[in-house]
């Protein structure tokens, strides 16, 4: 009796892992013009600034909302008035490998954005209240944990390296949060030949997931979930 118990509690976490997995989606996007579509994402806004942009439709990908201006004139006199982001519908999940091919043309900062939820801004506008940024940047790479503390923004940064990265060049910038063979939560980016990663059981098992341009004018190509 025992063993028959036994077999169908392991047949039972086989089909309940089997199920998990084929819930998460897998998300193969091309940003080039008529190769996405606007409504299978969802616009979000930053709880630091009050306004709502969107991205700019280019012959390879998408920019965020710039003015028409140089990359060091945005960064240098606009960098807080730039900000775009979106995430994906439908929620991934703890193992999976979330990736955009992105660039920027100054300095900073594409990056890849998760959040476990999505907050109201008071408008109906879907905001982001605790998430993580895996920020691209001339110099390195960076992971800032943003959360809201007494109805504010507040923000440090969890993990960095430094290395060097140069602008107009398309760079694949990876994340993975999975837990470990001991049952701790990590998460590991990957940028070329850089690689970072750190364990904190804060991380979310399961979050949207997108991408964000913000500080100066940034290119996204493409953009996974797998």
């Amino acid at each position: 009796m025992k063993n028959n118990v036994l077999s169908w509690n392991l047949g039972l976490v086989v089909c309940l892992t089997t199920l998990s997995v084929v819930a998460a989606p897998k998300v193969e996007v091309s940003f080039t013009p008529g190769n996405w579509k606007s409504n299978e994402w969802i616009q979000v806004k930053s709880p630091r600034f009050d306004y709502t942009h969107g991205f700019v439709q280019k012959e390879n990908g998408i920019e965020n909302e710039c003015p028409p201006l140089s990359g060091e004139e945005i960064y240098k006199k606009h960098e807080s008035e730039v900000y775009s982001s979106m995430v994906w519908k439908e929620k991934a999940s703890l193992g999976q490998t979330v990736s955009s091919a992105m660039s920027f043309d100054w300095r900073m900062a594409p990056l890849i954005v998760l959040a476990p939820a999505l907050d109201s801004s008071g408008n109906g506008v879907p905001t982001l209240g605790e998430h993580w940024e895996i920020v691209l940047y001339d110099e390195g790479l960076n992971v800032w944990h943003h959360s809201i503390r007494d109805g504010k923004p507040f923000w440090y940064r969890a993990a960095y390296v430094k290395a060097s990265f140069q602008k107009n060049i398309r760079y694949d910038l990876s994340v993975k949060v999975f837990r470990n063979h001991k049952g701790i939560k990590e998460m590991i980016v990957t940028c070329g030949d850089t690689e970072i990663g750190f364990a904190d059981n804060g991380l979310p098992d399961s979050f949207f997931a997108g991408i964000t341009g913000c500080e100066g004018r940034n290119r996204f190509y493409d953009f996974k979930i797998r």
